[in-house]
């Protein structure tokens, strides 16, 4: 059995703010374009698309395919916006999903210290803000989070590591992904202390 496809909403942006996304209520979403007082946003979670309208616009001034809907009563109204829950995996560690090796500033490398600067690092995203800080605490030095207020579900760690040591910052990455994408404070240590991890 299919869903039927509905035709996309416009609700205000300050029921947006306080209930979230109006088909799920998610309070993360990408805006593909705005202007005249319309946001067409798709939630990132359920991924519906919906218009948000300014204060004193009655109507999306931007079409959503060739549809303009009018301005409605948020569909979830009363009931709280959520976010990302704070969900680990089951054999422990934390749900990393690392971009890659890219360059970014960290508070020197995770494995001697150094200093604060541009360095080769990992730049994952993790489950919350929360997750994130367990995250940094498994490293002693050289890891930082990276939040921002404004994008509270798109939540980065970020570890970096000296010209000596990026060898080791490859070999973090690999395990991670290995592991499917999961990092365990043993293996921060093994890296860190150059012994083998399985």
């Amino acid at each position: 059995m299919t869903q039927e496809k509905t035709k996309p909403i416009a609700v205000a942006g300050e029921e947006v703010e306080k209930f979230g996304c109006p088909y799920c209520g998610y309070r993360s979403g990408s805006s593909s374009i705005s202007g005249g007082g319309t946001s067409i946003v798709t939630c990132g979670e359920c991924h519906q698309t919906y218009a948000v309208l300014a204060k004193g616009v009655k109507r999306s001034t931007i079409g959503i395919g060739s549809y303009y809907p009018k301005l409605t009563d948020h569909p979830r109204w009363g009931i709280p916006k959520h976010g990302t829950p704070d969900k680990r995996p089951e054999l422990g560690g934390e749900f990393f999903r690392s971009r890659g090796i890219g360059w970014d500033y960290t508070p020197g490398c995770f494995v001697c210290g150094g200093e604060t600067g541009l360095h080769r690092n990992i730049a994952a995203y993790v489950q919350c803000k929360e997750a994130g800080e367990r995250v940094v605490a498994m490293f002693p030095q050289g890891a930082r989070l990276d939040y921002r207020e404004y994008e509270p579900d798109y939540v980065q760690v970020k570890i970096g590591a000296c010209t000596k040591h990026r060898r080791k910052l490859e070999r973090l990455h690999n395990l991670t992904v290995k592991h499917e994408g999961v990092i365990l404070e043993t293996m921060v240590k093994a890296v860190t202390e150059g012994r083998r991890f399985k």
